[in-house]
């Protein structure tokens, strides 16, 4: 009898579980959700990112203040023949675009991310 009565309750518990399976599985998802979106929200703030993002709602005059430049960067030809003079061309074009680029900044250093090294002064 006292066999009967615990396969019976081990039936019972087991149909129970297989019954809410759906519900736990549910709220398993959510809970690695909510997790993730918090490693993923403390990663955005501790990293520095949150003090670049211009899209946040307190930072309107700054977003004015960062205006696009307008001036469109005529490239170099992909097509022609290649020659003394297209060669110089495009070393010329690409010593300018080259010299805008470097900037002598310490990468590890607090300035790595000032106005001025990031040309937005």
């Amino acid at each position: 009898m006292n066999e009967a009565h615990s396969d019976h309750h081990d039936s019972t518990s087991l149909e129970s579980i297989k019954s809410h399976r759906f519900f736990w599985m549910i709220t398993f998802v959510i809970a690695i959700s909510l997790f993730l979106v918090y490693v993923a929200l403390s990663l955005y703030q501790s990293s520095g990112t949150l003090q670049l993002d211009l899209s946040r709602p307190g930072y309107d005059s700054a977003r004015k203040e960062a205006i696009k430049d307008t001036e469109v960067f005529k490239g170099f030809a992909a097509d022609g023949a290649i020659s003394q003079p297209t060669l110089e061309e495009f070393n010329k074009l690409y010593s300018q675009k080259a010299s805008e680029a470097l900037i002598n900044i310490d990468a590890f250093s607090g300035d790595a991310l000032s106005d001025q090294t990031l040309g937005l002064n």
